[in-house]
Parts: C-alpha cells; sequence; structure tokens
C-alpha cells in the first residue's frame, strides 16, 4: 500500500500542488523558486494527484534517477497513470529491457545519425521564421516553437501536417486534461493513430523514422510491430512538448536580458556553448519514478507504489551542485554541464537529447540570424502550467528585424 499522508510526519508534509497551483498560471519557474527552490528540505511528501513524495536535492535526485531496480519508471505522470497503455519504450522498460532498447536505438538517434537531420531543421526554421517575424508581434511559442518542432515530427514520422492541431490537443489533454478518465481517452486516441501509421510504414515504406524502426538491425536483432509502435508513441508525446517549452522559456529569457541577447547577437558561436546553460536554467520536466519495494532513503520511509517525483528545475538549482545556479554561466565547468537533469539522468536518460540540442541550437542561430531586438508583448501576457511537463501557455513577443 503506498504511502497515505497521515502515515508521513508533519515536519515532511506540504501542501504543495504541482499539478494545479494557480501560481503555475502566472509564472510556473517563480512559483517553483518560491516555493521548492526556497523550501530547505530535500524530501517532501504532498497529498495532491494521488499522494506523492518531491525530492528537490540534485544528489538524492540522483541517486533516485540512478537506481532502475529499486525505483522504477513505469509508469510516468503525475498522477502516475496506471491505466496508460501502450509501455512507453524506452522510457518506460525495465532495466533490462531498456538496454537492449538503447542498443536497439542508439544507430538512430547518435549524433552522426543526428546530423543528418539538420539539413531539415534549418530548413523548417528559416521557413517558419521568414514568414512569422516581419509581422513584428506575434506568440512565439504558437507561432514559431511548436510549428518548428512539430513540423520537423511530422515530416520526420511521416505524420499529416494539416492534423497539427489535433496532435496538439492530444498530447495537451493526455498530460493535463482535468479527469485521468479524459486523459486516457487522449492517451488511446494516439495510440490508435500510430498503430496505423505503422502499419501503413509496413506495406508503403517511406524514408523516415517509423521506418527506420522497423528495419533496425542490430546483429540479427529486430524491433517487433508492437514495439515500434511504442516507441512511436514515446516520441509524439516527447516532440509535441519538449523542445516547444524549452524554446519558449530560453526566448522569455533572453527577452528579459537585453545583455545576453546582444552578446550572442554580436558572437553567433557563443550559442552552441549556451544551450546546455539554457537547458539546466530551464528543465522543466517533473520526472517520477515508482518505488518498487518499501524502503528506508536518507532516514525516510518509501513504501512500494510510492510516486517519487524528481522537478528537475529545482534541482537543478541546486547551489550544492551548481555555483550561483540563478546565474547564466555557459563557462561553467564540464563537470557541471554534464549533470543538469534536463534530459533525465541515470540508465533512463532521455536517448532523444541530440537531438533536442540540435533543433534548440538551429532554431536560436536561425533566430538570431535574422532579429535585431526582443522584448516581451508584457510579462502579464506570458501564461503557463504545471503537471508533468510545466510551460508556457502563451508568450506574446515584439522582435524587430536585422
Amino acid at each position: 500500500m503506498p504511502t497515505q499522508l497521515n502515515q508521513v510526519p508533519e515536519a515532511l508534509q506540504s501542501d504543495f500542488d504541482i499539478v494545479g497551483d494557480s501560481g503555475f498560471f502566472a509564472d510556473p519557474q517563480q512559483l517553483f523558486l518560491d516555493s521548492l527552490v526556497k523550501d530547505p528540505r530535500d524530501i517532501v511528501y504532498t497529498p495532491h494527484n494521488g499522494g506523492h513524495w518531491l525530492i528537490t536535492s540534485h544528489e538524492l535526485a540522483r541517486e533516485v534517477l540512478s537506481n532502475a531496480e529499486l525505483f522504477g519508471s513505469f509508469p510516468i505522470g503525475i498522477p502516475a497513470n496506471m491505466e496508460q497503455r501502450p509501455r512507453l519504450i524506452p522510457l518506460e522498460s525495465d532495466a533490462n529491457e531498456h538496454r537492449r532498447y538503447r542498443r536497439l536505438l542508439l544507430p538512430i538517434f547518435e549524433p552522426t545519425a543526428v546530423a543528418r537531420l539538420q539539413t531539415g531543421a534549418e530548413a523548417l526554421a528559416a521557413e517558419v521564421l521568414d514568414e512569422v517575424l516581419p509581422t513584428g508581434e506575434f506568440d512565439f511559442l504558437w507561432k514559431v516553437a511548436k510549428p518548428i518542432s512539430m513540423g520537423l515530427f511530422v515530416r520526420q514520422l511521416g505524420l499529416e501536417p494539416e492534423r497539427l492541431d489535433e496532435f496538439y490537443a492530444w498530447e495537451t489533454g493526455f498530460y493535463r486534461a482535468p479527469t485521468m478518465e479524459e486523459r486516457i481517452a487522449c492517451g488511446e486516441k494516439i495510440g490508435g493513430y500510430l498503430f496505423e501509421v505503422v502499419t501503413q510504414h509496413v506495406d508503403h515504406p517511406k524514408d523516415d523514422i517509423v521506418d527506420m524502426l522497423l528495419n533496425v538491425d542490430v546483429e540479427g536483432e529486430k524491433l517487433s510491430l508492437e514495439e515500434v509502435h511504442a516507441i512511436c508513441y514515446l516520441l509524439f508525446l516527447a516532440s509535441i512538448d519538449t523542445v516547444a517549452t524549452m524554446l519558449s522559456f530560453i526566448i522569455r529569457h533572453l527577452a528579459r536580458d537585453s545583455a545576453l541577447f546582444n552578446s550572442l547577437k554580436a558572437d553567433r558561436s557563443k550559442i552552441a556553448d549556451s544551450v546546455d546553460e539554457f537547458m539546466r536554467m530551464h528543465a522543466f520536466i517533473n520526472l517520477n519514478r515508482i518505488c518498487e519495494q518499501d524502503t528506508e532513503f536518507h532516514g525516510v520511509q518509501f513504501r512500494a507504489g510510492d510516486n517519487i517525483v524528481i522537478p528537475s528545475f529545482v534541482t537543478d538549482r541546486d547551489e550544492r551542485t551548481f555555483a550561483d545556479p540563478d546565474t547564466f554561466n555557459p563557462d561553467r565547468s564540464k563537470k557541471e554541464r554534464n549533470q543538469h537533469h534536463a534530459f533525465g539522468a541515470g540508465a533512463h536518460k532521455c536517448i532523444g537529447l541530440h537531438v533536442a540540442k540540435m533543433e534548440v541550437r538551429v532554431v536560436l542561430e536561425a533566430f538570431f540570424d535574422r532579429v535585431a531586438s526582443l522584448e516581451l508583448v508584457s510579462e502579464d501576457a506570458v501564461t503557463g502550467h504545471g503537471g508533468t511537463t510545466m510551460g508556457l501557455d502563451t508568450i506574446p513577443v515584439k522582435v524587430v528585424l536585422g
């Protein structure tokens, strides 16, 4: 039986609602800074969203993320969605299965393979920006970030670009619909659609990632049709939300920091070295793991079935790991640069991290090539949300070309 609030010492109790706190609407990052970064406790329990633990220490989070046997990765979500199928591969696979999947998937997501995707990313970024930027004022999330990141995804998986709005609605519902029934319904729509896509590729091969997955062969070992479907399901959820969310937080940062904007504008070579620091400062995924057995963790009793939530934005602001964590510093040591949790950590660290970093860099380079100045329309016009992936819902900006 998972932990209940009445079993938690009062000193470890919290009323923080990582999904529904009204402060997420105004500024999700500021809410985390005020509520969790400033909380001196490394582990707390909240009764919201099914009840779960929150770990805010970078070192303790690393321990959890690195112990896949004790802290399993199924199911993801806050609250944990036990009814979601298919199991997302490789994210929700157990430790032994995960090693197999990484071996099979690495040829598709290794840096040399990602480099082949860069030309398409550059072309789409240029196409979108050249259409949107001359208007001078627009919502960066909906006019730039999502069309580029999702546009790349639909091309890479051979999906229908005219259904983008429908895809957005499914993904948003999967993570943030008000009831579990609605979330499951959105998940079923995603699953049904992607199964059709995969089976169509069997009969009509295309030059895209689905075809690569169907034909991957490592020492005679291949992926089943069901496994390809589950991998595409995870790619769908990740590709719609992650890069667009990261780009939106980065653009807000640049709109607020004209000195940094001007520095990167003056020396475009600094952009590549800045990507990891942007990702550390604006990590947005609230990672979660499920405790597999009763255990005592640093003096705290966890029970089998407990949902252990790790807000990456908070752990990446831990001053015990990152010197002056609230300051943007692209010249951090290699050790610090490699420790952020924007892509998780341990065996289940995101296998698509090189794709995400490439897309962010390409969009920023194209943006700086075209924009002389950037500002928010107003701070109040920027809105956000919490949940498994916190993010921005609107970010109206003004630009001057040059």
